[in-house]
């Protein structure tokens, strides 16, 4: 009897979150512009280049004395173990191509930089997203690895090698002089595989550690890019939809940003998972 109270109970407390989620005004008004977001018009420009940063502790900062910012940047590069080898146009395949087919999954009219004409024909609500820079930053970052035998704890720091993929995208409304330019921020980290454990000698008492490191390869920077694309499409979408959203509520509702799933048509609240707006 107790154990049906409690599913009762339980069953209760869904429907109540589901009734007041489903009655919110601003989720439905959400709701009216995914819906609506098949009239709506996305010009896409991509940049031409990738900017690449060494930025490993291992480099030698000798080697730079007296050169040039060319040089020095040259130098750099040299000195990395990606960056020298990562090819800009194959980076911007990946990552144009993977942007290009997530956005297709919208409800939305797409035109890349040949529609021009035909975009700028529009009288419905239409935008322009500027991929305007995409910077590679290569690093080294140090691991810890922790566990405890018998109250002692011990240590063991792993170098594992890193990718930073850091994307920054401009968005403007068309003809609509009162939109200010905004431009919004994201980047995600890629590291080498790691995998050790401590492992206790009862013979000796001693501890040891024992690990195995995939090290990152061109490969899987490329497969990165492509990551990069589809998280970006799906983070310009999103921000078109609750741009809307902010321009037609009150400026004292609460801030609530939303990111729309495209394959089961759902919204769902997010606070982390979304661009960075920048200050310009």
């Amino acid at each position: 009897m107790k154990r049906t109270n409690i599913w009762f109970k339980i069953f209760i407390v869904i429907g109540v979150v589901l009734f007041v989620s489903a009655c919110n005004p601003t989720r439905k008004l959400a709701k009216s512009y995914a819906a609506e977001s098949a009239d709506w018009g996305l010009l896409v420009l991509f940049p031409d280049q990738v900017f690449k940063i060494n930025d490993r502790y291992d480099r030698d900062e000798g080697k730079l004395t007296g050169l040039s910012e060319a040089a020095k940047h040259d130098s750099l590069l040299a000195q990395s173990l990606f960056l020298s080898h990562i090819n800009d146009s194959t980076i911007l395949f990946h990552f144009r191509n993977a942007y290009w087919d997530a956005l297709s999954r919208y409800d939305v009219k797409l035109f890349s930089e040949a529609d021009f004409d035909r975009f700028y024909e529009r009288d419905s609500l239409s935008w322009i997203a500027n991929v305007a820079q995409i910077e590679i930053q290569e690093f080294i970052t140090d691991y810890e690895d922790v566990e405890s035998f018998f109250g002692l704890q011990y240590s063991q720091i792993v170098p594992l090698n890193g990718i930073n993929f850091a994307v920054w995208t401009e968005i403007n409304a068309l003809n609509d002089e009162s939109n200010e330019n905004k431009v919004y921020f994201t980047d995600q980290n890629l590291f080498d595989y790691h995998e050790g454990q401590f492992s206790y000698d009862f013979f000796t008492g001693g501890v040891n550690y024992y690990y195995h490191v995939d090290t990152l390869d061109i490969a899987d920077i490329e497969e990165f890019a492509s990551f990069m694309g589809r998280l970006s499409a799906a983070y310009t979408y999103d921000q078109l939809l609750n741009n809307q959203l902010t321009k037609n509520t009150k400026p004292d509702s609460e801030p609530v940003h939303y990111r729309y799933d495209p394959f089961s048509k759902r919204l769902f609240q997010t606070e982390f998972d979304r661009f960075i707006e920048l200050d310009e």
